[in-house]
């Protein structure tokens, strides 16, 4: 898109709870962001093409541009999910809105934007739980098997893992501590029928809910919240160790509990951490210039 004759580009982080969309001027100045509903392209396609188009459709709004402005973007998107090759060949024919549109994996656009497009390691921990690194111009994945089989150490993992040691306490095979009575309070639930009811169709956001108050609780020495927590704490440790061996590669934290969980973290990873150098949206963007790069 063209605004007194300079393009305009978006860039899109999509993952299981939100999809953020940034709108960059030509020399990578943020105009504006929009923020829409979940986009793990994996678990629902149909719904993260709705939220990429509503979070640039926000973005055009929050910069005061109207939304048939679309068709004039160049869009790069990052997107959980995206690299599964069912899900990658249905982005590449999707009939989108914008100028151009190319997609990634979200680990991609974050570990590129991280580093401001060098070479490095990324642990993106929020929702799900995954790293990577950069090097050579190619990102080795390392977890991120996604809620059912993997993401330990995620917001989801720990709360999904909270409300089976709930139930388990409430059969009596464990004591009632302060984690499971949050469980409880938090659902507005009684009983283990309810517990059940209300959550075995939970998706891995909801679950990931509870995270903040298990961390809170191991942080005030709850035993049934310490423990489990030490247990993701140690897992995305040696998570991140596997990533960053034979290396000499910095490691950034991204993701909602990124500074929550560091915590916990080991001396000889923690003096590997670095301050990220710019965010996904802008891995997404900037990867737009090197088409190479977005294939997955």
């Amino acid at each position: 898109m063209m605004t007194n004759n300079t393009p305009l580009y978006v860039g899109i982080d999509g993952g299981g709870s939100k999809c953020s969309a940034i709108l960059f001027n030509a020399k990578g100045a943020v105009l504006s962001q929009g923020i829409a509903g979940s986009a793990n392209a994996a678990r629902d396609f149909s719904n993260t093409l709705v939220s990429i188009v509503e979070s640039v459709r926000l973005a055009l709004i929050n910069a005061g541009l109207g939304s048939d402005s679309m068709a004039g973007l160049q869009v790069g998107a990052g997107l959980a999910g995206a690299c599964v090759p069912s899900v990658n060949s249905q982005l590449k024919s999707w009939k989108h809105p914008f100028a151009s549109f190319s997609a990634t994996s979200d680990l991609m656009t974050a570990c590129y934007g991280a580093h401001g497009g060098n070479e490095g390691a990324l642990l993106i921990v929020g929702t799900g739980s995954s790293a990577a690194r950069m090097q050579n111009n190619k990102l080795t994945q390392f977890g991120g098997h996604g809620f059912v089989l993997g993401d330990k150490g995620s917001g989801a993992w720990f709360g999904r893992a909270a409300v089976a040691s709930t139930l388990e306490a409430l059969d009596g095979l464990i004591p009632l501590s302060d984690l499971h009575d949050m469980v409880l309070n938090k659902l507005g639930l009684n009983s283990s029928a309810a517990l059940v009811q209300t959550m075995i169709n939970a998706s891995p956001s909801q679950f990931a809910t509870l995270a903040p108050d298990i961390i809170e609780l191991a942080l005030l020495h709850d035993l049934s919240a310490l423990n489990l927590v030490k247990e993701g704490a140690a897992y995305l440790d040696k998570l991140c160790l596997r990533t960053l061996h034979g290396t000499s590669l910095s490691m950034v934290l991204m993701g909602g509990l990124a500074p929550s969980i560091e915590h916990w973290f080991s001396p000889e990873l923690r003096q590997r951490i670095v301050k990220a150098q710019a965010g996904p949206e802008w891995g997404a963007m900037r990867l737009l210039q090197t088409p190479e790069l977005m294939a997955c």
